[in-house]
């Protein structure tokens, strides 16, 4: 992690992985391309889009917008939309928002169906661009759907991971994106970590790092979640 920058976010593509609960090679592809035979000759497929960091260092890292992005295409691949779909909408996205991440731009928004952008007319009035045709459609029907993430004006800037509780948050800011508590900013996998070696005691770990046990208790839940702390 010597090259991971202080507010970007750092995540190897087996940790993004496991953060979103897809294959690592699913994340390599997305991010970095892939080739493939068709009919002959061999197929190169672009990234999805750009990095935040630069695709020749020796380990390849994700920033924080970089997840973001991957867990939005995981939730799209999920309920069905295609790679080429996902590539012609997130390349509209970009164009519209003038931002190389729009699917953690603060104006993009999903209705499970189709994608869309919000965005201010010429004349300061919202309108929402379906993405795959460029169609307007009524804001009404769109819902916020990013309940798991803090904005500011611009982009996504903190992702509550663990659905059950906001005790557990990635943050760039704070130890380069990991998952920690919110509360004290302890890594979850230290949690976890102390938890196996004080005879799986939440009181125990509780007490060490002075945190509530409600908050321990949520992040060893979070910590099984993706499979770094095997089940009692």
């Amino acid at each position: 992690m010597i090259d991971a920058a202080y507010g970007i976010g750092a995540y190897s593509p087996a940790e993004a992985g496991k953060l979103l609960g897809v294959p690592s090679s699913s994340i390599r592809r997305w991010l970095f391309g892939y080739s493939y035979d068709h009919h002959g000759p061999r197929v190169q497929q672009r990234p999805l889009w750009v990095s935040q960091y630069s695709l020749d260092q020796d380990e390849p890292l994700l920033g924080f917008r970089d997840l973001i992005e991957a867990r939005m295409v995981a939730k799209l691949r999920n309920i069905g939309f295609g790679l080429p779909t996902i590539r012609i909408c997130l390349s509209t996205a970009a164009e519209i928002a003038g931002d190389s991440h729009p699917f953690s731009s603060a104006r993009f928004r999903t209705d499970g169906q189709r994608l869309f952008l919000e965005r201010l007319d010429d004349d300061g009035a919202h309108d929402v661009i379906d993405l795959k045709s460029r169609q307007h459609a009524f804001p009404k029907i769109i819902e916020r759907s990013f309940l798991d993430l803090d904005f500011d004006d611009e982009k996504a800037t903190r992702w509550f991971p663990f659905e059950k509780s906001r005790e557990v948050v990635a943050d760039p800011e704070r130890s380069f994106g990991q998952p920690i508590t919110d509360q004290g900013g302890v890594p979850t996998v230290r949690l976890a970590q102390a938890y196996q070696a004080e005879g799986r005691s939440i009181e125990k770990v509780a007490k060490i790092f002075e945190l509530a046990t409600s908050v321990v208790r949520d992040a060893l839940a979070f910590e099984r979640q993706i499979g770094r702390l095997a089940v009692a």
